[in-house]
């Protein structure tokens, strides 16, 4: 889904450490549809060089948005 969204919230990045050992920058950011006060908002995670950016309440972003889901033993994550 790519469309125009509001920044609702942004967290303070955080740094990760993968399995393999390498680092990751990781923060989450909480997007609005445009439109009213009670569109649809999303809680999303910003990774890499997209973390260390600073957005603020009330900005304006465009954003491509994948949703994914897996299998574990019949159960859906």
């Amino acid at each position: 889904m790519k469309q125009l969204f509001k920044v609702i919230a942004q967290q303070e990045p955080f740094t990760v450490t993968k399995q393999d050992g390498t680092t990751l920058n990781k923060c989450t950011i909480v997007l609005q549809e445009i439109g009213g006060k009670y569109e649809n908002s999303y809680a999303c995670q910003l990774l890499g060089n997209a973390a260390i950016c600073r957005y603020y309440k009330g900005d304006i972003v465009y954003a491509s948005l994948h949703f994914q889901h897996s299998e574990y033993q019949g159960k859906f994550y």
